[in-house]
């Protein structure tokens, strides 16, 4: 059964881990909405959050076997069968495309608030209507947290648990 596949609850564990530090951030630290801060500093507050978050599971899933090993190692426990998945590795580059999301969502909101830095109003003109991003975000980290399931799920089934293994360079 795979509960007992140290592989499978580990990249489980630390996705519902930090998905739930990321709820609890939201709901009491980060403020959505200011009547004292613009919205240019508030939208740059969530994403750069949403980014650190991402980046976090990126190293958590890039690392996850050799401090896996390493913790099963310093217990004296075998530790040879812990290794990474293919669904893993697609998962780990899934989260490079979550980042890339909020870099562009970041780099978006600047410069649609070109404004709050006292650029020229004939620039800030050009670049106010750019919202590409702003609107097509949500409905696009819905879609890679489905694709998210979609990889945990198959590494939790028979397709996705063939070892990774690097091409031999020749």
């Amino acid at each position: 059964m795979n509960r007992h596949n140290v592989n499978i609850v580990h990249v489980c564990a630390a996705l519902l881990a930090v998905y739930l530090i990321e709820m609890l951030i939201f709901e009491n630290l980060i403020v959505t909405k200011s009547e004292s801060m613009s919205q240019v500093w508030v939208n740059a507050i969530i994403y750069t959050t949403h980014l650190v978050i991402d980046l976090v599971l990126f190293l958590l899933l890039a690392f996850r076997a050799p401090l896996t090993r390493a913790r099963l190692q310093a217990q004296g426990k075998p530790y040879c069968h812990v290794f990474t998945y293919n669904s893993e590795f697609a998962l780990a580059s899934l989260f490079v495309v979550f980042m890339l999301v909020d870099m562009l969502a970041l780099a978006e909101n600047f410069i649609r608030h070109l404004d709050e830095f006292d650029l020229s109003a004939e620039t800030v003109q050009i670049f106010s209507n750019w919202t590409l991003v702003f609107y097509s975000y949500v409905p696009v980290k819905s879609v890679l947290l489905g694709i998210t399931f979609l990889l945990i799920w198959t590494m939790a089934t028979s397709v996705g648990q063939d070892k990774y293994e690097k091409a031999a360079v020749s």
